[in-house]
């Protein structure tokens, strides 16, 4: 088994009631990311959102851009950008070359067709066009990667003699890792030969099937081996309860608020009928040790390692990303995680 590259995911939320302020939050990220550097994680991913009152980070590549000078060693990528809410997606290839030229070739490009219709609504874009949006983004960009003049006709974007400058660092087009939940989904992310990046909320198990039909529908394909990413989070301390507690104020926050199951569509499986059901909020099982253990890693070093080890073998992972600094979380601790990941977890993966 080939230990998965470790890398780190940033928000840039911020927690009001903790006092926590945007500047704080941003000047910390950029400390985080030079101990990560430092301590040898080998990915930095900005997740995007808009509109939300805890400041969850609207730009990813401006963002990346100054963690790629904070962290010289770390890829840097988005996990994921909404891609339809860029406007003409030449100008999203342009800030994109702009951070991979910045970087020094280190961009990871993850892309999503976004799933809130009130982030939409705040751009003026028709929600119910954004799977358009995005496959003439991902056509656009395919053609802005050769490097050469291009014309594009589409039904909602044209392109007349575009060309693509400064080009990648280098030739031909960066990385590409898209969001695909749904299975119309993953089949685009294998036409455009993407990685499949796969985000926190749903089980490990349900994330193992989506690799595994991932391969066999990009083996009947032709594309060959397609990579992965698994996005967790991930809460060490000496025992499942004391991880627990230190993120208390982080979970309530991210997960009662800005990914409470209304807002992300979640579903358990009825014990009794085995169909799948909406949470809710007030539903026991929801963010208790069962369902945090059916995602997520908490709990003591040499746990996170041999779980993380278990699902490895399954899923047979390039990146495997966390999140060391949640909304709430003092910087202190967030570093003190960093240092436990990579020096008592990484060790005992096997590469």
């Amino acid at each position: 088994m080939t230990a998965p590259d470790i890398g780190i995911t940033i928000s840039f939320q911020r927690h009001e009631a903790l006092g926590e302020t945007w500047d704080r939050v941003y000047a910390e990220a950029l400390e985080l990311a030079a101990e990560a550097d430092r301590l040898g994680f080998r990915s930095i991913w900005v997740s995007e959102h808009h509109g939300e009152e805890d400041g969850y980070c609207p730009s990813p590549i401006v963002a990346g851009a100054a963690l790629s000078r904070a962290a010289p060693n770390c890829l840097i990528g988005q996990g994921i950008a909404i891609a339809p809410l860029y406007g003409h997606p030449l100008r999203l290839a342009e800030d994109l070359a702009v951070l991979d030229n910045m970087s020094g070739g280190r961009l990871q490009i993850g892309l999503g067709q976004g799933y809130r219709p009130e982030e939409f609504a705040a751009y003026g874009q028709n929600y119910r066009q954004r799977t358009r949006a995005f496959e003439e983004a991902l056509d656009i960009l395919n053609l802005a990667w050769t490097g050469e003049r291009f014309d594009y006709q589409g039904e909602l974007h044209q392109v007349s003699g575009g060309l693509l400058r400064p080009a990648p660092v280098s030739p031909g087009a960066p990385p590409l890792w898209l969001g695909a939940a749904a299975p119309a989904s993953r089949a685009r992310a294998i036409r455009h030969r993407a990685g499949l990046l796969i985000a926190p909320l749903i089980e490990l198990e349900h994330a193992a099937r989506q690799f595994a039909d991932y391969d066999l529908n990009a083996d009947q394909a032709g594309t060959g081996n397609l990579p992965h990413a698994l996005m967790r989070e991930v809460m060490i301390a000496d025992s499942f309860e004391e991880a627990v507690a230190d993120h208390a104020a982080s979970l309530d926050l991210v997960y009662r608020q800005q990914y409470a199951p209304s807002r992300t569509g979640l579903t358990r499986k009825d014990p009794d009928t085995g169909e799948r059901v909406p949470l809710t909020l007030d539903d026991p099982y929801y963010l208790s040790e069962e369902f945090m253990q059916e995602r997520w890693f908490v709990g003591a070093p040499e746990q996170i390692a041999e779980k993380l080890g278990r699902w490895q073998e399954r899923m047979n992972l390039r990146h495997f990303i966390w999140q060391p600094k949640p909304p709430g979380l003092p910087l202190a601790k967030a570093v003190r995680s960093l240092e436990r990941m990579a020096k008592e977890v990484m060790p005992r993966l096997v590469g």
